[in-house]
């Protein structure tokens, strides 16, 4: 009889997890990177430094693009897939890619993403102001240089551009961090804590470290949660990748339309006035949508992990 990883500790599995994800992670790289340079002509070391790069070279876009999909596969597709294959014999379901148990599920979690979106940018002001004025140069340093190459994947303007960007940072982000993050994380801290809404902070939590971008750490720790909810009361994974793709896709459509919003990284969809009670309305909104889908929900924790938690074997680790 087989026995499937879901069987063993959390903490086991987290390990496991975790080793698979950044040991593919680095052997992928490897082998990735090396073909892109044969096939660019641009080395990683190129890339150390953003302000020297050389924006005429049409292959560094193309590099890059490379990187983004190596880390899709190598990070969050593949060693997601090979550990719910081992974790259940239904991988599938394991990860949530399964209908949610209402349809209504597919639009809320769109609506929620879009009505926190006031709440999200008010607390990426106050995130600011949290931080000790000794720590910002350089963590704006490392905010300018994210922005700064944000700022040159979307500087050209046409549609094949806009596509190409949908696909290489929207529908990616959505689908990869997505499956690591709740898919497996989330699933495994709600096991290990047995409190859904623990869980989903904690790997909302790791979620928003995960971008080492810390001016905006408590906006992306709101979404991670948000998302995390999605999943977790609607039984699917599928309404949160589609909220999680449908939010920064949003975000670069408005970027395209309006590219004043990446010459000023520290720029806001509002107004000063507008943001406080905009913020207001977004946060009563936002948890008007979250209590509907609660109370429409037939999620429990006894049901998810019912098969999870059956007697182990004592000598297994």
């Amino acid at each position: 009889m087989q026995t499937y990883l879901k069987s063993k500790p959390v903490w086991a599995q987290l390990l496991l997890f975790l080793g698979l994800s950044f040991g593919l992670f680095l052997v992928l790289s490897f082998i990735g990177i090396a073909i892109l340079s044969s096939l660019t002509g641009v080395s990683i070391f190129q890339l150390q430094d953003i302000d020297k790069w050389d924006t005429s070279n049409p292959n560094l876009i193309t590099f890059i693009r490379g990187t983004l999909l190596v880390q899709f596969l190598g990070l969050f597709l593949i060693p997601t897939l090979l550990f719910a294959y081992f974790s259940d014999p239904k991988p599938a379901r394991y990860l949530g890619l399964k209908a949610p148990q209402d349809p209504l599920y597919w639009i809320l979690g769109i609506l929620v993403m879009v009505a926190a979106i006031p709440m999200v940018e008010y607390s990426g002001w106050i995130n600011q102001q949290l931080i000790p004025a000794g720590s910002q140069k350089w963590m704006k340093a490392l905010e300018e240089e994210a922005a700064k190459q944000i700022q040159f994947m979307l500087k050209k303007h046409t549609l094949g551009e806009l596509f190409k960007n949908l696909i290489f940072i929207s529908l990616f982000a959505g689908i990869g961090e997505e499956l690591f993050f709740r898919g497996v994380l989330q699933r495994l801290f709600i096991r290990a804590t047995r409190s859904p809404w623990v869980g989903i902070v904690i790997a909302a939590a790791l979620f928003s470290a995960f971008h080492f971008q810390f001016f905006g750490f408590i906006p992306r720790l709101l979404l991670g949660i948000l998302l995390g909810v999605i999943y977790w009361y609607s039984g699917s994974l599928w309404p949160s990748i589609i909220a999680h793709f449908a939010y920064d896709a949003l975000i670069i459509v408005l970027a395209y339309f309006n590219p004043s919003m990446l010459e000023n990284p520290d720029a806001t969809l509002m107004k000063p006035g507008q943001m406080l009670p905009m913020a207001l309305i977004s946060t009563v909104l936002t948890a008007l949508l979250v209590w509907h889908m609660m109370r429409r929900s037939k999620a429990s924790f006894e049901a998810v992990y019912r098969d999870d938690l059956k007697p182990q074997n004592p000598f297994s680790f």
